[in-house]
């Protein structure tokens, strides 16, 4: 029986059986997402160039580049909205599998450039359809007439959606405006919201694309603070896309720099930030 320390501790935001966890000889962590010689043409322009790198589970890899060197290509291929060429990527040692409900069925979830809140409805139900899953329901137990009836599975499964939404809204902060519609709200604030949404599906694999466009430098601190908050208490692995420099080599464990759809530097954030190809591709050789 637990003790009162483990009963206190925050539930984790991946799956409790601890699917993201690859276990290599001895019982060593492997990387839960590998990409191998992944190439994406389209048309004659090559948005991806042989990319390859790993991310071991439970660290947080910057992707970073200048506008056009293919961060957001290859995000598209992980969620396989893209199919590469060439090429290959493996979560937690096996083959992604080709389509997009199927690698969210996995425990890989996003969050895109652009918000894709429902305005009209509250926060709460904007972050229960995250918690619903990828196909826009818990399950496909219940069935359309079940639903249509609104039979005793149907409730327990919307139950279940609202606490595991009203959860992440308190871990969040955002509880006080839960019945609160997504209009009107503030910039930041949304942000938090698709952050909420996305964690609320109980991802393994956490890709952020951009999250701090739009937010003041106050905001970014926040946010950092916040994706440091849930990374602890989830133990996530997250793949983070981010202009914003500050942000992600305070984030990073490992920094990946795509320049013209090829990787010209991995290492730690401080030895990322001394190398010459970096300073002259992205950061600016005055930098």
């Amino acid at each position: 029986m637990p003790g009162t320390e483990d009963a206190a501790r925050p539930e984790p935001y991946g799956e409790p059986d601890g699917r993201h966890r690859a276990a290599g000889p001895g019982g060593a962590v492997t990387a839960v997402l590998a990409v191998r010689g992944l190439t994406v043409r389209f048309g004659g322009v090559t948005a991806l160039d042989g990319v390859s790198f790993a991310v071991p589970a439970g660290q947080v890899c910057g992707l970073i580049g200048p506008n056009g060197a293919g961060k957001t290509t290859l995000f598209d291929c992980v969620s396989r909205l893209t199919r590469p060429q060439s090429g290959s990527i493996e979560l937690a040692g096996r083959d992604l599998p080709p389509h997009p409900h199927q690698v969210a069925a996995l425990g890989v979830a996003r969050t895109f450039q652009h918000l894709g809140l429902v305005a009209s409805l509250s926060v709460r139900d904007n972050v229960m359809l995250g918690a619903a899953g990828p196909d826009g329901r818990r399950s496909a137990r219940a069935g359309f007439v079940a639903s249509a009836l609104r039979l005793p599975l149907v409730r327990t499964e919307e139950r279940a959606l609202r606490r595991r939404a009203d959860e992440v809204l308190d871990r969040l902060g955002l509880a006080a405006i839960a019945a609160h519609p997504a209009a009107g709200l503030p910039y930041g604030t949304l942000k938090r919201i698709e952050l909420a949404r996305t964690l609320a599906a109980r991802p393994s694999l956490l890709m952020l694309d951009e999250p701090a466009s739009g937010l003041s430098h106050g905001e970014v601190d926040e946010l950092a603070e916040l994706v440091e908050d849930v990374r602890s208490d989830g133990d996530l692995t997250v793949l983070l896309v981010e202009h914003h420099m500050g942000m992600v080599m305070r984030l990073s464990d490992s920094v990946v720099v795509l320049d013209f759809g090829r990787v010209i530097a991995t290492g730690t954030p401080a030895e990322v930030r001394e190398d010459p190809a970096v300073l002259e591709a992205y950061l600016g050789a005055a930098t």
